[in-house]
């Protein structure tokens, strides 16, 4: 994969690169070279402008016209007529160039090839006399090369398919540098991928080029990866344990219900009156225990999938929770274990009343479920700002481990905090968390400073 990547570059560079050198050499040996205007330029013109304004005066002396002193100037032309002896018999517009006064015909020869101003030469006759007419123009808007050359050799130097050729070969190297810097970020993030969908979820250290950030953004990719199959097999090893454990306290109360059952349906055993109604209310309790499991189970999932509609309605907090807490001191708890709080006598928000009965009843009796020795548990009502409230559930209990505390909240987590085996679902702090964040709040849980743990609630205000 390595090389396909890097031969697919290089050679969709070197097509597209080896294209503009092709189409620079066709132009420039069809419409450079061989374009003669490009290089030619005509002093005719010129030239003929400057005869037409040169007269003789009365004094037999050459003279320029008004309309040619003043093209000169625009144009930025100077002009020096010699005669036959090359003598300068006039001059004009030349006082920013070095001009001599008399020529040899080897110096005015060398004009041509002067880089300080370009000349052109004619000659002409005037009033019967023989004049050389010299035209000096600013090298910067005219200039002349000459060139001397071997036909032969220029002809090879500029041959198309060596050329190409030379371009060719270099075009070769380039590509090779250009596509080795380019495929080789491609390749480690190719090879990263690749790796990630194997299962293989180490990480390399990102290069310095362009795609620095899509390296580092992969390899971060690779650790959340690392991390959600840890947790993921972490909660198949609890989902398998939770599994067994809830098999165990099903198998467990219907073992007892069916033998009971089997007692009470015996016509050789005879029952008293009152054994049948011990019976029958152990039954029926183990029954009530199997249906509140078989409950936390739909209602755990269907919180999850977000199936489960809320019908809110405006309460008043403080006597809400008032009436939650004396129905769980009415299940068997005393009243000295249990504390309520508030900063505010009134406050109301919309609740679902019986999923929000719900929630809080499942953390008060985690308090006193998960602890192997009485404990006192705290409620507090306290408001934050004007849009928020916060219930804080705290006991003194054992608490729990600090790398336990993140898992507190997930599904079939029971916790390492006791030896001792407590029945249920495993699902009751789950579905208090599922239930106030379906109320659009949120719960966090900290180590309490009374020992135990710390669980906090907050709700929108209405």
């Amino acid at each position: 994969m390595k090389h396909k990547i890097m031969i697919h570059y290089a050679v969709s560079f070197f097509v597209a690169a080896l294209f503009l050198v092709i189409v620079n050499v066709m132009y420039m040996q069809n419409s450079v070279y061989q374009n003669e205007q490009l290089y030619h330029f005509d002093a005719d013109p010129y030239l003929n402008q400057i005869i037409k304004g040169i007269n003789l005066n009365a004094s037999s002396e050459l003279e320029m016209t008004l309309d040619l002193s003043e093209y000169l100037r625009n144009h930025g032309i100077g002009i020096q007529i010699i005669d036959e002896q090359f003598k300068e018999v006039f001059q004009a517009n030349n006082h920013s160039r070095d001009i001599q006064r008399f020529y040899t015909p080897e110096e005015l020869i060398n004009l041509y090839e002067s880089h300080s101003t370009t000349a052109f030469i004619r000659g002409q006759r005037i009033e019967n006399k023989d004049y050389t007419i010299l035209m000096f123009m600013d090298p910067s808007h005219v200039r002349r090369r000459l060139y001397t050359y071997d036909v032969a050799l220029v002809g090879a130097t500029y041959n198309p398919i060596w050329l190409i050729g030379m371009n060719g070969i270099l075009l070769l190297l380039i590509s090779y540098m250009y596509t080795n810097r380019i495929s080789q970020p491609i390749n480690r993030m190719n090879e990263c991928i690749i790796r990630l969908s194997k299962g293989h979820y180490d990480v390399e250290s990102p290069g310095k080029g362009i795609y620095k950030n899509v390296e580092v953004a992969i390899n971060t990719l690779a650790k959340q990866l690392q991390i959600s199959q840890q947790e993921r097999a972490l909660a198949d090893v609890a989902r398998e344990e939770w599994i067994s454990n809830l098999s165990h306290d099903i198998k467990t109360p219907l073992t007892s219900m069916m033998g009971y059952g089997e007692l009470l349906g015996d016509p050789e055993y005879p029952l008293s009156s009152e054994e049948r109604n011990k019976y029958k209310e152990i039954i029926l309790e183990k029954g009530a225990y199997i249906e509140n499991l078989l409950e936390d189970l739909n209602m755990a999932t269907r919180l999850k999938h977000q199936q489960l509609p809320l019908n809110m309605e405006p309460v008043e907090l403080i006597s809400e929770i008032k009436v939650i807490l004396i129905d769980v001191l009415n299940t068997g708890f005393n009243e000295e274990n249990v504390s309520f709080t508030h900063t505010e006598d009134h406050i109301k928000l919309s609740v679902d009343r019986r999923l929000f009965k719900r929630a809080l009843v499942n953390l008060i009796h985690n308090a006193f479920v998960h602890n192997e020795r009485p404990v006192s548990v705290k409620v507090h009502v306290e408001v934050e700002d004007t849009s928020w409230v916060a219930i804080l559930i705290e006991d003194d209990g054992i608490g729990v481990k600090t790398e336990e505390l993140p898992r507190i909240f997930t599904r079939y987590y029971r916790g390492t905090h006791t030896n001792t085996k407590k029945e249920g679902s495993g699902l009751g702090l789950a579905i208090a968390k599922d239930i106030i964040e379906a109320h659009k709040g949120n719960i966090t849980v900290e180590k309490s400073s009374l020992g135990g743990l710390k669980i906090i609630l907050k709700l929108k205000v209405s």
